[in-house]
């Protein structure tokens, strides 16, 4: 795969704004999951975003495999202020598999998870190495066995480097955009991947992941979604609506007062009824 450039944010990234979305919980089932619904909201999707590509910068399947396991629980911006010096001390998989752990989690420290994450990426370039030759696998059953891959940094490696559509990438954002447009009730990836691949045709997999992502990354935000700004907004259930309840105030605790403690009679028996 030839180099490009760093994909900055685009140019025409909206604006701020007002519109918000209903809280996933509210919507108790997927009404709108239907294969003409997903067909209108693709037309939409594909307008708004023409041509898309995974941010994280990656000349390769194996860069771009060790980019998605740096980048969980982090940015893909600040990932892409990392990777340069990584990829230049461990070019390959076989350089990689022999580096030294506090060397390797010095380069990614601001990645976070640093020391899981260095041990992880030696242990999957050395099983690589010993069981692949050193070649990114381009299977789904392989790539998951490799330490720190799951489903999702399967998805995104054999999918944009490899043009193998395997499944949809299901992160974050289509974790959350996907239950806001009504299109599953699920909340575990796994689950919600199988519901979106039985409703989106298989030859879109890659690059309907890839919008939609893009989609929640820059409009469908999670706390103050841009439905005002939103072409996907006329299909969408949860459009406009509050993305969190509000919380009922809690009624003001009334101070507790002492019993006045009571006086023993003497010589007086009581006498029960």
């Amino acid at each position: 795969m030839r180099s490009r450039p760093r994909n900055s944010t685009p140019a025409n990234k909206p604006r701020q704004g007002t519109g918000k979305a209903k809280p996933l919980q509210s919507l108790k089932k997927a009404t709108h999951a239907t294969a003409a619904h997903v067909t209108a909201l693709s037309q939409l999707l594909a307008e708004r975003w023409p041509k898309v590509v995974v941010e994280l910068d990656h000349k390769n399947a194996y860069e771009l495999l060790v980019a998605t396991i740096l980048a969980a629980q982090n940015t893909d911006k600040n990932i892409n202020t990392i990777t340069p010096a990584l990829f230049e001390k461990y070019p390959d998989a076989k350089a990689l598999a022999q580096a030294n752990q506090t060397e390797l989690e010095r380069i990614i420290l601001r990645s976070g998870f640093y020391s899981q994450k260095a041990k992880n990426l030696i242990a999957m370039a050395t099983k690589v190495v010993a069981e692949h030759g050193g070649e990114i696998p381009n299977t789904m059953e392989a790539m998951v066995k490799l330490p720190g891959v799951g489903r999702k940094t399967a998805n995104v490696v054999l999918g944009n480097t490899m043009n193998i559509a395997s499944g949809i990438v299901v992160d974050t954002h289509i974790s959350r955009v996907a239950p806001r447009l009504g299109l599953t009730v699920q909340h575990d990836p796994v689950k919600i991947e199988t519901e979106l691949t039985a409703l989106v045709p298989q030859d879109q997999w890659i690059v309907w992941g890839n919008r939609m992502i893009h989609h929640g990354r820059y409009i469908c935000l999670a706390k103050n979604p841009l439905c005002d700004q939103c072409p996907l907004a006329p299909l969408c259930p949860s459009a406009f609506a509050d993305v969190m309840p509000a919380k009922p105030a809690a009624a003001p605790k009334k101070p507790k007062t002492k019993a006045a403690p009571k006086r023993k009679v003497k010589g007086v028996k009581r006498v029960k009824a």
